[in-house]
């Protein structure tokens, strides 16, 4: 007897621990509490068949309609393993029951289902709920329920008005109890087989009911059909749900001007030639001199050889002749191909390569990279669009061209990043191109005389229907420019003054905009509509817009590159009823579909991947043919049309509009479970006073792996609330272990959450958390006050031993700390002093001496070993950075037993009081006569980028002194070329802080850029232009005259793979040889230009090789 309890304690004990339910879509839109029923017979001819496979199998007819049952959850849930709570006993509590629909044919999986559900009756009666009670876990939510037919039931056991009291799904009531939705049950009436459905009227209408049952006896007619199929391939739904997903669910069908875009423009330039069709700045061109323009830049493209679909690179800024060069490319019947000016120039050669290019059209200014990228590419032909306008000849060179141009030529190609790291290049054509802005025409109500912003870089596919649409409809066209958007006080007043009507912006730079109109409220009489894109957009921002601006309409617009731009618009006048802000329907002759693994329509409200169909599809990546495989097909639903495969995930609403669930590259496995963690970060969101959120993976000290969310708001909310909060909707095991609240939430270059520094600062305080000791004395405290500022962290939650850097600290947040404090401390201070209690000792010590001991070194110490160190690795920055940019490898490097100094260069500390900026060789000086002072031994040097050059000066300063340097690393740099060196340093003293400082504010390792003063980010510009004309006069002096003594100390040459500044680096690295004599690579995977910060750990282990090489002290 003991055996046998034993063993159904261990058999329930493992069911309990495995957790997991299965939650089945919401669809009605009326919900209203009740209970619903629904009835269906199962076909003789089935229930003969299925009757007689039963026997063959020797199993219990309820597993067939067990496994049957099963088939249709992992339809409704999107997963294939599910579960259902299963009756036992009639009257009994439903046992959780787990199945797998992993098998490959019906037949299988009937075996498997059989397997299960026979364990599970072997053990029922154990009792189940007092050791879930013992275990300490809730109870688990069972949505369905499924009753199988009692041994010989074939009697009449459910006609209406039959007895349901003794049903253990029912409470006394009559109402489905517990979380349960669905209770599916099989029985006999008047001797033909019945399926029943009782289902609760809040969650599921009567439609939806009787599709689940269509569902169970579609399953149970493909098993009945053929017990051997892959079932996996085969759909559950019907013709006519089939149908309405493929047509019903499309947008609008309308029909289209047969006409291009540039024809269109032409129309409005004869309607309307006088009027306004574009502003920059101060200048403003016509319909009528801007299609003068176009028109004389396409005859001197058609001139050089352009052919049909030729592809034209533009390199340009944002401006008045990037637009006319744009048009120009449509109307010579070309193919654009948009590239900025500041693009690193290999890449520019392989976007010139991979789309075949063979003209390019730029601009005086822009062409530094650009003559680099053509040097390889000889056959490619440069056309300044200046001296274009001047060389057409005499008589019609401002007429329209006239060139046939058909719907399916393709129109343009746009770049988009690949997961492999080498970008893609989405070809989309004309007709796709003239339907997406005829959307938005539609939608955002586009008309005559109204003003459309253009705001987004080139290299996006929306700067495109920002620049044309108001074109086509006899509106214009305000370009934006990039450091009026950098400042949102200019940029609020730019679009208030230049009556803008129609404006899009990412919803971060939305908030931002809010923000100031909030504390600064202003009339925007003009603005009638803005467009959201490209994140996901939150309930709260639409809240807190239609509280500030309830007369201007929000459009949240979801699309890809791939599809012409976007597919989806969900116009908003008011705040959305639903939790999440939905995406929206397809807009006009866009055919969506929610679709399996086998691109089989999935049930409606069930979660699948997106695909698209119809004009909007592209025709694929250029010169590409194996990711355009991958993602491009013919339509299997609809002949003749083409289908393009996301990879998002997503849902239809009962509204008949889409829903975005996240990718499924997100998904994680955590204690076994698959968990989407898109799905969490949702639910994460929809908990009033969350602004933005994240969710990551961290690691504890046994490698165990958890689920930690960050999030900002306006403060800190109870862990309890939000740990009720996201129980309410997900398993136990998706609610995050901890909850991190932070002011804002770090962003990558592209205004992303950078979910990399997210993991590290996760596992960072998990350690943290366990020795927390409060701040004591006066100074401690208001030191922890301005770290909660400048952090964005509870004040609570700082302890008098943390270390500024651990808790997420940068470079930018040690100036605003310094900033905060009045500069009782320096960024000095805080980079040699990171440990709270040790930074307020110093401000206690320097009152007392009345600040007399600032001291002025460069050296600043960012790790210490606790014994002898085994070595002294000095590092320089990169341009304009600081000693801060090497604290994370500094962190990496803590137990290694080398101490890490970092060089604070003279000028670079923007809350310091005003200082010059110091000479290269007078860095080099002071820096050498620091290690010398100071005694280092087992020197190593590290430069990165512009650093590379005061490391190599100061390696050979130290040679010639006979001071022994073990190794030199060179981080993301090579020699390069002395003409190319000297071209830069002519450009970068050419252009002002300001631009400079604007254009550092989309690089990667100046994120943060844009939270400071134009003053201060200004001071960031001439420090960056200071470092880099040093180091490209170092190294062009160098390359025209090599040094006659070459380092001996040996060199390495740190890399990324997928930094484009060191492309070509498996050759060129050896072009370090010109300096010293021994020179090997390391490569990093990934991580970019600035690895430092991206790939510490990679970045340290270029070190930790290295010095296990070293000779010992």
């Amino acid at each position: 007897m003991a055996t046998r309890v034993d063993a159904d304690r261990e058999f329930w004990r493992g069911v309990l621990l495995a957790g997991g339910s299965t939650t089945i879509p919401r669809w009605t839109l009326h919900p209203v509490p009740g209970l619903g029923e629904h009835e269906a017979a199962v076909p003789d001819d089935v229930a003969a068949a299925l009757h007689r496979l039963a026997e063959d199998l020797s199993v219990p007819l309820g597993s067939v309609l067990l496994a049957a049952h099963a088939k249709v959850l992992a339809a409704l849930s999107g997963e294939p393993e599910v579960t259902t709570g299963y009756t036992a006993d009639r009257g009994g509590r439903p046992l959780p029951c787990r199945l797998t629909t992993e098998a490959d044919s019906w037949r299988a999986l009937l075996l498997d289902t059989h397997r299960v559900a026979s364990e599970l009756l072997s053990h029922k009666d154990f009792p189940v709920d007092e050791l879930r009670r013992e275990l300490g876990l809730t109870e688990p939510s069972i949505e369905t329920v499924f009753q199988p037919p009692a041994a010989g039931d074939t009697g009449d056991t459910t006609a209406a008005g039959g007895d349901l009291s003794g049903d253990g799904h029912l409470t006394e009531d009559g109402d489905l109890s517990g979380d349960t939705v669905l209770w599916v049950g099989f029985s006999h009436h008047s001797d033909r087989p019945m399926l029943r459905l009782r289902y609760r009227t809040d969650a599921l209408d009567a439609d939806c009911a009787a599709r689940i049952a269509g569902y169970h006896l579609t399953a149970l007619a493909l098993i009945a059909a053929d017990p051997d199929a892959e079932h996996r391939r085969q759909n559950l739904l019907s013709a006519e749900e089939l149908r309405f997903q493929i047509e019903g669910l499309a947008g609008p069908r309308r029909s289209l001007p047969d006409a291009r875009v540039h024809e269109l423009f032409e129309q409005q330039v004869r309607a309307h030639p006088d009027a306004v069709a574009a502003l920059h700045g101060d200048r403003q061109w016509t319909y009528q001199e801007l299609n003068s323009r176009a028109n004389r830049l396409g005859r001197a493209l058609l001139a050089r050889g352009l052919r049909r679909e030729g592809v034209v690179a533009v390199v340009t800024e944002r401006n008045l002749d990037w637009m006319a060069a744009v048009l120009a490319v449509f109307k010579a019947g070309g193919v654009y191909l948009p590239i900025e000016p500041h693009f690193p120039a290999d890449r520019i050669a392989a976007m010139l390569s991979r789309a075949e290019c063979g003209l390019v059209l730029t601009e005086p200014g822009s062409t530094t990279s650009l003559d680099e990228a053509l040097h390889a590419l000889p056959g490619v032909q440069k056309l300044i669009i200046g001296a274009a306008y001047d060389e057409a000849p005499p008589g019609h060179a401002d007429d329209d061209l006239d060139v046939p141009v058909a719907p399916d030529q393709l129109a343009y190609i746009y770049f988009t990043s690949g997961s492999t790291g080498e970008p893609k290049g989405a070809m989309c054509e004309h007709a796709g191109m003239l339907n997406h802005l005829y959307a938005k025409i539609d939608d955002l109500e586009i008309a005559r005389e109204q003003v459309v912003a253009q705001t987004a870089p080139q290299c996006f596919d929306i700067s495109l229907w920002q620049l044309v649409s108001a074109l086509l409809v006899g509106g214009r066209t305000l370009i934006v420019e990039q450091e009026v958007i950098l400042d949102v006080e200019r940029f609020v007043d730019k679009i208030a003054r230049g009556r803008v009507s129609v404006l899009q912006v990412v919803p971060s730079y939305l908030e931002v905009v809010l923000t100031y109109l909030e504390q600064h409220p202003r009339e925007l009489p003009d603005l009638r509509c803005v467009s959201v894109t490209g994140e996901a957009l939150k309930k709260e921002l639409t809240q807190r817009w239609f509280a500030a601006e309830p007369g201007i309409k929000l459009v949240n617009a979801y699309g890809l590159t791939e599809t012409s731009d976007d597919t989806n618009h969900e116009v908003m006048d008011g705040v959305p009823d639903r939790e999440r802000v939905p995406l929206g329907p397809p807009v006009n002759n866009v055919h969506v579909y929610v679709v399996d693994e086998h691109l089989n329509p999935v049930p409606l409200g069930a979660p699948g991947e997106i695909v698209f169909s119809g004009v909007c599809v592209g025709r694929g990546y250029v010169n590409d043919p194996d990711r355009t495989q991958q993602a491009f097909m013919p339509d299997p639903h609809r002949e003749g049309a083409r289908l393009y495969r996301s990879g998002d995930h997503g849902r239809w609403l009962p509204e008949g509009k889409l829903e975005f669930l996240g990718r499924r590259d997100t998904q994680v496995k955590i204690r076994g479970f698959r968990i989407e963690i898109g799905e969490i970060e949702n639910t994460l969101l929809q908990v009033p006073g969350v602004r933005d959120g994240a969710v990551v993976v961290a690691k504890r000290a046994d490698q165990s792996r958890h689920l930690v969310a960050f999030y900002s708001g306006p403060q800190a909310l109870p862990v309890d609330v939000l740990r009720d909060r996201l129980g309410e909707s997900l398993p136990e095991y998706m609610v995050p272990s901890a909850f991190h609240w932070r002011e804002s939430l770090p962003l990558t270059a592209n205004g992303k959450i950078d979910k990399r520094a997210l993991a590290t600062l996760a596992g960072e305080l998990d350690v943290v958390e366990e020795d927390h000791q409060a701040p004591g004395t006066p100074t401690e405290q208001r030191l922890a006050a301005a770290w909660a500022t400048v952090l964005g962290i509870p004040q609570a939650q700082i302890g008098r031993r943390d270390h500024f850097f651990d808790r997420g600290g940068t470079s930018l947040s040690a100036v605003k700390l310094a900033i905060t404090l009045e500069r009782a401390v320096s960024l000095k201070d805080v980079t040699r002093h990171p440990v709270l209690a040790d930074l307020a000792a110093l401000v206690d010590g320097r009152a007392d001496t009345d600040g007399r001991d600032r001291r002025s070194g460069l050296l600043q110490s960012l790790s210490e070993p606790d014994g002898a160190p085994a070595g002294a690795l000095v590092c320089f920055p990169y341009a304009g950075g600081n000693a801060v940019n090497f604290q994370p490898m500094a962190k990496a490097l803590r137990s290694s037993g080398i101490a890490v100094y970092a060089v604070e260069l003279p000028g670079h500390d923007v809350a310091a009081e005003s200082e010059p900026f110091a000479s290269m060789a007078d860095v080099v000086e002071q820096v050498v006569a620091e290690i010398t002072e100071r005694g280092l031994t087992g020197v190593m040097l590290w430069g990165h980028s512009s650093g590379t050059a005061f490391a190599v000066e100061t390696a050979r300063r130290l040679q010639e002194r006979g001071v022994d340097v073990q190794r030199v690393f060179l981080g993301a740099q090579l020699p390069g070329d002395a003409a190319e060196r000297r071209d830069a340093i002519a450009e970068l003293t050419g252009q002002s802080d300001t631009e400079i400082a604007s254009r550092l504010s989309t690089d990667r390792g100046y994120t943060e850029l844009h939270e400071l003063d134009a003053q201060r980010a200004g001071h960031i510009g001439a420090a960056y232009r200071h470092d880099c004309v040093s180091a490209h006069r170092y190294f062009a002096d160098a390359l025209d005259s090599p040094p006659a003594v070459k380092l001996s100390t040996p060199v390495t040459v740190v890399v990324a793979a997928d930094d484009p500044v060191t492309a070509g680096y498996p050759r060129r690295h050896r072009d370090w040889q010109l300096l010293a004599d021994h020179v090997d690579l390391h490569e990093l995977a990934e991580g970019g230009h600035y690895f430092l910060r991206t790939c510490p750990s990679e970045a340290a282990q270029a070190v930790l090789r290295t010095a296990d090489l070293l000779p010992s002290s």
